[in-house]
């Protein structure tokens, strides 16, 4: 139970980085505040499934069976803070919304395959850093924001907003978030696939990846 909490803490914290994209009025400032639901993740240890799918899968023992409990804690947690924050705050989600929508399904596949490359190598130089770990993890949001790519559990916290702020429900945002998931499992999947197995590290860096 407490693993579920902190996965849907986390699903806020990654909401609370959406209101900030929200409110910035530059696009680069925006993505840089973005950043703090995924710092805010790492330094409490809070479980993102983005950042912990390809090592579910990967590595051994593999605990596959964790990840729907994952997914579905930052999935619920996103949405409960956007439809707080759409009841609070005036923003401009229902226009981002409807930007997202217009996408195909293949677009978003690949932006949310991107997006999961992208935060899946933050997520790491985090683990494997130990003097500049927030760097990787500023420069991993700010790209993938600046290159609209997809991150399933801020679309859910954007499009949850848009709906408490309208009360307007499109059904086309159900296929959408299932290409975005989709992309942001495959994406982090084939990154760790070309990684060094575990064996072939050197002690240190084998202590790194394990922390």
């Amino acid at each position: 139970m407490h693993q579920f909490y902190a996965a849907v803490m986390a699903g806020v914290m990654t909401g609370l980085g959406g209101a900030a994209f929200l409110a910035a009025d530059n696009r680069e400032v925006g993505s840089l505040l973005f950043s703090i639901g995924m710092f805010a993740a790492l330094v409490l240890n809070l479980p993102l499934y983005i950042g912990r799918c390809a090592g579910a899968i990967c590595h051994k023992p593999r605990q596959i069976n964790r990840l729907p409990g994952l997914l579905l804690g930052n999935l619920l947690g996103a949405v409960l803070c956007g439809l707080v924050y759409g009841l609070a705050v005036e923003s401009g989600a229902p226009q981002l919304q409807a930007a997202r929508l217009e996408q195909t399904f293949f677009s978003t596949l690949v932006r949310g395959t991107f997006a999961g490359m992208i935060i899946y190598a933050g997520a790491q130089s985090w683990h494997s850093l130990h003097y500049s770990r927030a760097v990787g993890t500023l420069l991993a949001v700010t790209a993938f924001v600046v290159s609209r790519f997809e991150n399933s559990i801020a679309d859910a916290f954007y499009f949850s907003a848009a709906f408490s702020q309208t009360g307007v429900w499109n059904a086309a945002v159900l296929p959408f978030m299932a290409a975005a998931i989709l992309g942001n499992t495959i994406g982090p999947v084939l990154l760790c696939l070309a990684q060094p197995r575990k064996d072939q590290l050197p002690e240190s860096a084998q202590d790194a990846r394990a922390a």
